[in-house]
């Protein structure tokens, strides 16, 4: 018996007209969605300012044999220039969504289970202060990539994080636990306040990498520009092991920092594109 989700289609109608104020849309989740009918789910309250919408307005929707399904049980599918949709998938705990675009900030905020895939690009803070889960963004993230949104400081505390593209400044920003992985680059600030958890990046980094870090883990597969002189230099090393990933293997320099800080963390720096730190 093949198991097969319910899946749930929401086609923006039309662009979203000048002035572009962003549209609050955290009631588009699976747990949100659960043990509703269609017309229900279409009546959910979105808000543009001051400016009640609501998701009928927004979106036309389709679904294959709907019957108000457990959110463990529902997919939701999105399509149109989303890029003013704020908040979708917060706090959301099982199922999944696919977005078939770019999307707005705070994608994923609180995310505490379940799936999100992104065929574009995120604005900032995407999967911020997220818990569990699994966060797939096929292009860009923009700043502060699974971090903590203002007046918090305490970001990602689970789960994992992948990009195919690049990313912003500070990824990883105040990270407590989980995964991010990076297949492109990443600019400044990577793994700032870094307590616990693991960043890897692929490509290459600007500077200032691990800024205040006290724990945690970050490897960079390219080439770190500037490294802060608060970091001391370990050892080189031929494989590094990070909790739920393939061993990683060849030759690395390890350093230890941010030696500003009581506790230091991890930083590994693959050695044929780094040698200008030893």
């Amino acid at each position: 018996m093949v198991y097969k989700m319910a899946q749930i289609t929401l086609s923006q109608k039309k662009p979203i007209k000048k002035p572009h104020l962003p549209i609050e849309a955290e009631v588009i989740t699976p747990d949100n969605f659960s043990n509703k009918t269609i017309e229900e789910i279409s009546e959910l309250i979105l808000w543009r300012g001051n400016k009640q919408l609501h998701i009928k307005d927004l979106f036309s929707i389709k679904s294959n044999d709907w019957s108000s399904s457990v959110a463990k049980d529902i997919d939701i599918v999105l399509t149109g220039d989303l890029y003013q949709f704020k908040r979708i998938g917060q706090k959301m705990t099982a199922g999944s969504i696919h977005i078939k675009s770019s999307i707005g900030m705070h994608l994923g905020y609180l995310m505490n289970g379940g799936k999100i895939v992104v065929e574009g690009n995120t604005d900032d803070f995407a999967g911020a202060n997220m818990k569990k889960g699994e966060l797939i963004i096929n292009g860009n993230a923009g700043h502060y990539l699974g971090g903590s949104v203002r007046g918090e400081w305490r970001g990602m505390n689970g789960g994992k994080i992948s990009v195919n593209g690049s990313v912003g400044n500070e990824t990883g920003v105040w990270m407590r636990n989980g995964l991010i992985e990076i297949k492109e680059d990443a600019q400044m600030f990577l793994g700032m306040h870094l307590h616990r958890g693991s960043i890897i990046v692929h490509g290459n980094v600007t500077e200032r990498a691990g800024a205040e870090m006290t724990g945690g883990t970050i490897v960079i597969h390219g080439k770190l520009s500037k490294l802060l002189p608060s970091f001391d230099f370990i050892s080189e090393i031929d494989e590094i092991s990070i909790d739920n990933y393939d061993l990683i293997k060849g030759q690395y320099l390890e350093f230890h920092g941010d030696f500003a800080e009581r506790k230091q963390g991890k930083l590994f720096l693959r050695k044929d594109k780094n040698k200008h730190h030893l």
